[in-house]
C-alpha cells in the first residue's frame, strides 16, 4: 500500500507530536516524584517528631517503646530517601536519632527511654534545619556559579552558624550523658543505704533478742557490735556489702554463743 507525500506528513507529524506527549509525561513525573520525595522527608520527620513527643508523654515503657518504633520506622525511611541526595549532614542527624531511638527500645525502664528520647528530640529542629539548608543550598550554589558573591557571603554565613550550633547542640548532648552518670552514681548509693539501714536494723534486733536471752539465763554478759564507717561502707559494691553483713552477723552470732557457754 502507497502512501502519498500528505498521508507521509501527517505520520511523522502524529508521530512527532506523540513523542512530545509521552516526553513531557515522562518530565511531569520526574518532576513530581522529587517533590513528593522532598515532602516525604518532611512528612517522616513530622512522624518521628510527634510520635518522639508522645513516647516522652507515655505513663509506662509499652507506651513509650509503641511510639519509639513509630518513630524509629519513619527516621529510617528518611535515611533512605535521604541516601539520594547530598544532604550529608541532615543524613548523619538522622541515623543519630536513629541510634537513640535503638538505645530507647534496648532499655528496661521508663527514665532511660524517656532520657534517650529527649536526646533524639533535640536532634529533630536540627534535622529539619539542615535539610532546608541543604536544600536552598544546591540552589545557591548554582546562583553563585554565575557570579553571584552575594549568595555565596550567604552560604558561608550559613555553614559558620551551622558549625556553631553543632557545637551547642554537642555540649547539650555530653550535658545530658554527664548528668545521667551523676544520677546513676546517686541511684547507687541510695540503694546502698537503703540496704545498710535495713541490715543495720536487722542485726540490732539480733543483738537485743540475744541480750534478753542471756539476761534470762542470768548471764553478766551482752553482745555488742561495731561500725565500720559509711563512706567507706558505700564505697563498696552491693555484692561486698552482702558480704560485709553476712560476716557482721556471722561474728554477732558466735559472740552470743561463746557468751551463752560461758554463762553454764
Amino acid at each position: 500500500m502507497l502512501f502519498s507525500q500528505t498521508q507521509i506528513k501527517n505520520i511523522l507529524l502524529m508521530k512527532k507530536k506523540y513523542l512530545l506527549l509521552v516526553l513531557s509525561i515522562i518530565f511531569l513525573n520526574t518532576s513530581h516524584a522529587a517533590v513528593y520525595q522532598e515532602g516525604d522527608v518532611h512528612t517522616n520527620l513530622r512522624i518521628v517528631s510527634k510520635n518522639i513527643t508522645e513516647g516522652i508523654k507515655s505513663y509506662n515503657f509499652e507506651g513509650l517503646k509503641y511510639h519509639a518504633r513509630l518513630a524509629k520506622k519513619s527516621i529510617e525511611t528518611t535515611k533512605s530517601l535521604l541516601e539520594s541526595t547530598d544532604c550529608t549532614t541532615t543524613y548523619d542527624l538522622s541515623q543519630s536519632i536513629s541510634t537513640y531511638l535503638d538505645t530507647a527500645l534496648l532499655g528496661d525502664d521508663l527514665a532511660a527511654g524517656r532520657s534517650y528520647l529527649y536526646m533524639a528530640e533535640d536532634l529533630i529542629d536540627k534535622t529539619f534545619y539542615e535539610y532546608e539548608v541543604c536544600t536552598n543550598v544546591q540552589d545557591d550554589i548554582s546562583d553563585v556559579s554565575n557570579g553571584n558573591n552575594n549568595e555565596l557571603s550567604q552560604l558561608e554565613q550559613q555553614q559558620a552558624d551551622l558549625k556553631r550550633q553543632q557545637a551547642e547542640l554537642e555540649q547539650k548532648a555530653n550535658d545530658l550523658k554527664r548528668k545521667l552518670e551523676e544520677q546513676k552514681v546517686k541511684e547507687s548509693i541510695l540503694e546502698k543505704e537503703v540496704f545498710m539501714t535495713q541490715q543495720d536494723k536487722t542485726i540490732a534486733e539480733n543483738i537485743k533478742g540475744y541480750n534478753d536471752l542471756l539476761k534470762n539465763c542470768n548471764c553478766n554478759a551482752s553482745v555488742s557490735t561495731t561500725s565500720e564507717d559509711k563512706t567507706i561502707l558505700t564505697s563498696k559494691s552491693i555484692e561486698e556489702l552482702k558480704s560485709y553483713y553476712l560476716d557482721k552477723i556471722i561474728r554477732t552470732t558466735e559472740n552470743y554463743l561463746q557468751l551463752l557457754h560461758s554463762c553454764k
